[in-house]
């Protein structure tokens, strides 16, 4: 008997679809196992759709994106109810996402930067008719209802996607991995003591050499291993897309202690790398952080 399924998008760049249907002819084992019930990205499906479902009806519900607005949530909280088994799709729905960099700011202070001050802004207004309201700030889709199982990655692999739902419609456990993306790079690596950082496009790149090593900031350290270092591999730095394994609580806080110990550089130095630590070290889960944590209950206790 197929397994009812919805898939739900919030806001994000609904690239988890697209890696979906880039399973291509695998598509054709999974699907006839599906009876899709909702899935707007697809289909011209409407909220009250799935609404009408009765609770419990899913077998399996995928979220993804994060609640940037009301209505984000609302549709989370229907996805909980309409599901026997949520499941985070993407690092978007299980961190925050990009957009939880907003979290450096307050909500009034990023609509105003957005509508009225960027440089492309040429009639200044904040839209106010049909459209819904603004959350206060980015948290990890987990923090405001139950999920079952999270899939990070920006996207996630077609491969970690088939792997996942194999699993749930065969009741097989689909456990995350403690190994990281170093574990997965064929790259040759050293003790290391940097001096100094390059940005990617600065000198030239070792092909088999570890990309730290060299100077470039790759993340692969402290970063899952589900991609198979697809970027090292491709003689790009990891950016950490995927977030930390699950024994690491802060992605960022464990890079920056381990930038620490493996730099020869005064902590003036490091700062002066890096002047956007943040965007840096914490590109899909800062609001899944302790900084954005303490620095929104901050702003909460002001008002």
């Amino acid at each position: 008997m197929p397994k009812r399924v919805a898939f739900a998008q919030l806001s994000s760049c609904w690239g988890c679809d697209q890696s979906l249907v880039d399973l291509h002819l695998r598509l054709l084992e999974v699907l006839p196992q599906l009876e899709i019930k909702y899935w707007p990205a697809v289909v011209d499906y409407k909220l009250s759709d799935l609404e009408r479902l009765p609770k419990g009806s899913l077998h399996v519900g995928f979220v993804e994106g994060s609640c940037r607005t009301q209505e984000d949530v609302h549709l989370l909280e229907v996805m909980r109810e309409k599901s026997q088994v949520l499941v985070a799709w993407g690092s978007c729905s299980c961190y925050g996402g990009v957009q939880g960099l907003a979290n450096q700011w307050s909500i009034d202070e990023a609509i105003t930067r957005k509508f009225l001050k960027a440089d492309t802004v040429t009639d200044p207004r904040v839209p106010d008719e049909n459209v819904p309201g603004f959350t206060d700030h980015i948290v990890p889709n987990p923090d405001i209802v139950p999920f079952e199982l999270i899939i990070p990655g920006c996207p996630p692999t077609s491969d970690n996607i088939y792997d996942a739902v194999v699993a749930l419609l065969t009741g097989k456990p689909f456990d995350l991995p403690d190994r990281t993306v170093c574990d997965e790079c064929p790259r040759e690596r050293e003790e290391k003591h940097i001096k100094e950082f390059h940005r990617t496009y600065e000198g030239h790149i070792d092909p088999n050499k570890c990309l730290l090593d060299q100077g470039y900031l790759c993340l692969g350290f402290a970063t899952i291993g589900l991609c198979g270092a697809q970027c090292p591999s491709a003689n790009s730095p990891c950016k950490g897309c995927f977030g930390p394994p699950p024994s690491i609580k802060d992605h960022g806080a464990k890079i920056i202690a381990a930038l620490g110990a493996i730099t020869d550089m005064s902590p003036e130095e490091l700062k002066s790398m890096f002047p956007d630590p943040i965007g840096s070290f914490y590109f899909t889960d800062y609001a899944a952080s302790f900084i954005s944590k303490i620095a929104t209950a901050e702003r909460s206790d002001t008002k």
